[in-house]
């Protein structure tokens, strides 16, 4: 139990989702909707512009919705710890975390959106580089940024495996606070980042195939790597 091995955690994951695809398809669908509309309703209602006010209202509304559409992945996760645990689930579950003490996934979605915004900068800044590089033969800070970016990468990876379970622990606990939550979380990856990360490159073959489905195979690989991350969880957290 203490050293999950992926080959064994993924089987059980696959014999645990038998009979329920199509039902755990329909939620990722209806989860992906939600985050479409909402994503699109906050672009109308504050499209990106120049101007304090106008930036301001923007990334208020795109850190609106990202708050929104991690209290439904967090109730996501608890359907997923309901199935590795053999556990009945309902649709609404999608739905449990708004009642649920949410302000905990709240935080943990606006650190998330913080780190991604970030790595997007600085990825950004670096192509910008590469471009003047390419087209005017200007390397300057080229080796700099480039060492920027794998390094903000590195770390951006690193955190992400470091609390890769918070949404699992919150799901076994809703009432935890949001600093117990991380802790825990760290403390449960602890040694155990790499063969999390091992597991999860696993996916790459799966994720490319869906990419040539025009991602209609996200529907089904998605459900299996969450309950793979959901077995690979209950078997570390004892």
């Amino acid at each position: 139990m203490e050293k999950p091995v992926t080959k064994e955690i993924k089987c059980y994951a696959r014999c645990v989702l038998t009979g329920k695809h199509a039902s755990l398809a329909g939620i990722t669908l209806l989860l992906e909707a939600l985050n479409l509309l909402l994503s699109a309703l906050a672009l109308q209602a504050a499209p990106y512009e120049s101007g304090v006010i106008s930036t301001l209202l923007y990334f208020g509304c795109s850190i609106l919705v990202n708050i929104i559409y991690y209290i439904l992945l967090a109730g996501l996760y608890g359907i997923y710890l309901d199935i590795v645990n053999n556990r009945s689930y309902r649709w609404k579950d999608l739905f449990s975390a708004f009642t649920e003490h949410p302000e905990p996934v709240a935080i943990f979605s606006v650190i998330q959106y913080v780190l991604s915004y970030v790595l997007m900068q600085v990825a950004v800044w670096w192509l910008s580089i590469v471009i003047n590089w390419a087209f005017y033969g200007e390397a300057a800070n080229l080796i700099i940024s480039t060492a920027v970016l794998v390094l903000t990468m590195v770390l951006y990876v690193y955190l992400q495996i470091s609390f890769a379970m918070v949404l699992f622990i919150r799901a076994t606990d809703p009432w935890q606070s949001f600093g117990e939550m991380m802790k825990k979380g760290w403390q449960l990856m602890d040694g155990r980042r790499s063969r999390y990360f091992t597991m999860m490159l696993s996916f790459i073959g799966m994720y490319l195939l869906s990419l040539l489905s025009f991602g209609i195979g996200f529907l089904f690989v998605n459900p299996y790597m969450f309950t793979t991350e959901g077995y690979f969880y209950k078997m570390i957290e004892g």
